[in-house]
Order: structure tokens, then C-alpha cells, then sequence
């Protein structure tokens, strides 16, 4: 059974931070981290709160292991541009246009 403990010392390793950077970031001392990481000390719920936000995970993946089934994610809308060969994000100015030109379409088509 992995614990919390583990799962902070494993991200700190593979982030190649030092322990000691990483306890500054969350407020606490090199020896609170140590004894943290070594299991005779808890973390606070602020400091698994911090280690997640400077370790780059959840603080749901931190207690359980787990990915966080509530994770809220994101898709962009990308258009490709055949002139510069990339893609850009689509802009709520360039949904406007689109949406404009549509209703045009429809009030074309049917009458308005």
C-alpha cells in the first residue's frame, strides 16, 4: 500500500527539486519534511494543499493514489491555418463571426 508519504517523496524525486526547495514552498522546515516523509510526522491538510499545487498533482492523486474522477478538464477549440501551416486557439471574437454568418445564412434561406 502506497501512502501519502510515498507519493510525495516519489514526486519530489522525479520533479528534481531538492526537499529542501520544496519545504520552503509550502511553509515548512527541511526537518518538518523529513520527519513528514519518514512517517512520524502527519501533514496538514494545507501542506498535502501546497505539496499537490508545487509537486503538480492533485491533492485527490496525493491522499488516494487515485486520479481525481471530478477533475474538471478543457478542450480548446483549435482552427488550422493552411497559410502559416499551425493552429491557433478560436477566439469568442471569431465564434461572433461565425455565429453572425450563420444567422445570415438562415435569414437567407427562410426569410427573417
Amino acid at each position: 500500500m502506497t501512502t501519502i508519504e510515498s507519493r510525495v517523496r516519489d514526486r519530489i524525486d522525479k520533479s528534481g527539486m531538492t526537499q529542501a526547495k520544496v519545504a520552503r514552498a509550502v511553509g515548512l522546515t527541511e526537518v518538518q519534511l523529513s520527519k513528514s516523509l519518514r512517517g512520524s510526522r502527519q501533514f496538514s491538510a494545507a501542506e498535502v494543499a501546497g505539496l499537490a499545487a508545487e509537486l503538480g498533482v492533485s491533492m485527490h492523486w496525493l491522499v488516494t493514489g487515485d486520479e481525481d474522477p471530478m477533475l474538471i478538464q478543457i478542450a480548446a477549440r483549435h482552427v488550422f491555418e493552411g497559410f502559416t501551416e499551425g493552429y491557433r486557439a478560436v477566439s469568442a471574437k471569431d465564434d461572433s463571426q461565425l455565429l453572425n454568418d450563420i444567422s445570415l445564412l438562415y435569414r437567407q434561406a427562410y426569410g427573417s
